[in-house]
C-alpha cells in the first residue's frame, strides 16, 4: 500500500469534535460556587481552565467524542450538547451524517401500552464509565462476587476463554501505568509526526487494525494518556485484567466483552463503579511486565476493569447515537425506522 492509499485513515479530513455548552444562567460558578464537576468528569479535559465567577467554556483546541459525562456530573443540568462528534467525509465518515442522539425509548408492554423499565433496564441505561475514584480500598469479598459474575458469562461453545488477574497493589498499578504510558507515548509521537506516521502506515497492510486509528482514540484517548490528564488505569484502587485465550472459539474479544459486561453491571449493583480500560492491552508489548504478571501465550490481555468507589455522581441516563433499524416483518419488504 502507498501512503495515498491510507492517508485518509491516518490524516482524516472532516473531523468535528463534540461541542458542549455550560448555561451561565444555570451554572453555579457565576454565583460564587467553585464547582468543577464537569471539568473533573471530562476524560479529555476539553473545558478551558476554570475562571472564578464564570461558567466553563470549551478550549480553543480540544478533543471531545460526546460521551456526555460532563452532563451527568452537573448538579444543575447546566450542560447541553450543541453539536455531537461527527465526521462528514472520508474513511471515518459518520453514517448517517449526523447521527442523532436520542434518550431511551419509553417502555411499552407486549400490548403496546405504557410500562415501567425493569431493574435490569434501569441498570443498563444508568451505567456510565466512572473515572474518578475515592482512595478507599475495595473489599476483596466484593471483588470475588464481580469475578464470579464474569465466570458465569455465556461463551461460544462454552469455551470460557477468560482468565482474571486482580491487582490491588498500588505500586504495581503505578508500574503498569508507566509501562502503558511509555508504549502509548512512543506510538503517539510517531502518529503525530508527518514523516514517522508513514512508517506506521507502511505496515498497515500486514496488520490492518483501523479502529486503532479512529480519531477519537488516536487524537483523544492516546493524547489524554500522553499529556497525563489521567493515569491510564485512572488511579483506581482495584484493577482486574481480563485475559483471553487466542484459541477460543470465534476469537477471545467478543467472549471477553460478554464476560466483562456481566462484571461491570454486578460491580455497579454492589455500590462500586468501574470503567473499561482497553489501554491495558499495551502491556502485551512489554515483556518484563508480562513476566511479572505471569502472562504467556496462549493468553494475552484483552481489556481491564478499573474499580472503586466514585468521588462524586458520575452516572445517569444520557442520549446515545441512533442508527436507523431495518425490520423485516414477514412480507420480505424492509422497513427502516
Amino acid at each position: 500500500m502507498s501512503w495515498e492509499d491510507v492517508e485518509h485513515i491516518f490524516r482524516p479530513p472532516g473531523v468535528h469534535m463534540g461541542v458542549m455548552r455550560a448555561d451561565p444562567a444555570k451554572c453555579t460558578r457565576p454565583r460564587g460556587s467553585e464547582c468543577s464537576l464537569c471539568w473533573e468528569n471530562c476524560l479529555f479535559r476539553a473545558w478551558d481552565d476554570l475562571e472564578p465567577g464564570k461558567a466553563p467554556k470549551m478550549k480553543a483546541e480540544y478533543e471531545c467524542f460526546s460521551c456526555y459525562n460532563c452532563m451527568v456530573a452537573c448538579p444543575r443540568g447546566a450542560i447541553s450538547v450543541v453539536e455531537p462528534y461527527h465526521v462528514d467525509e472520508g474513511f471515518w465518515r459518520t453514517e448517517p451524517h449526523k447521527l442523532e442522539a436520542r434518550p431511551p425509548a419509553p417502555p411499552l408492554d407486549a400490548r403496546s401500552g405504557p410500562d415501567e423499565w425493569t431493574p435490569v433496564e434501569r441498570a443498563v441505561y444508568n451505567r456510565r464509565s466512572v473515572r474518578n475514584f475515592k482512595e478507599n480500598p475495595v473489599p476483596e469479598t466484593l471483588l470475588r462476587r464481580v469475578l464470579e459474575a464474569g465466570r458465569f458469562a455465556p461463551s461460544a461453545g462454552n469455551c470460557q476463554p477468560w482468565r482474571f488477574i486482580v491487582v490491588t497493589d498500588k505500586a504495581l498499578i503505578r508500574e503498569m501505568d508507566d509501562a502503558i504510558w511509555t508504549a502509548i507515548n512512543t506510538l503517539y509521537a510517531m502518529y503525530r509526526d508527518d514523516a514517522a506516521v508513514k512508517r506506521i502506515a507502511a505496515g498497515y497492510e500486514l496488520s490492518p487494525q483501523p479502529g486503532l486509528w479512529d480519531p477519537r482514540l488516536a487524537r483523544g484517548g492516546m493524547g489524554m494518556v500522553v499529556r497525563k490528564n489521567l493515569p491510564p488505569l485512572l488511579g483506581a484502587p482495584a484493577v482486574i485484567l481480563i485475559l483471553g485465550d487466542e484459541r477460543s472459539i470465534g476469537g477471545p474479544q467478543i467472549n471477553v466483552g460478554i464476560c466483562g459486561q456481566n462484571m461491570n453491571l454486578v460491580c455497579n449493583s454492589l455500590g462500586m463503579k468501574c470503567c473499561w480500560v482497553g489501554f491495558a492491552g499495551f502491556i502485551n508489548g512489554v515483556p518484563p511486565m508480562l513476566e511479572k504478571l505471569g502472562i504467556a501465550p496462549p493468553w494475552s490481555i484483552i481489556t481491564s476493569l478499573c474499580i472503586g468507589y466514585p468521588r462524586f455522581k458520575q452516572e445517569g441516563i444520557v442520549p446515545r447515537e441512533y442508527r436507523p433499524v431495518t425490520w423485516f416483518r414477514g412480507d420480505g419488504i424492509p422497513e427502516i425506522d
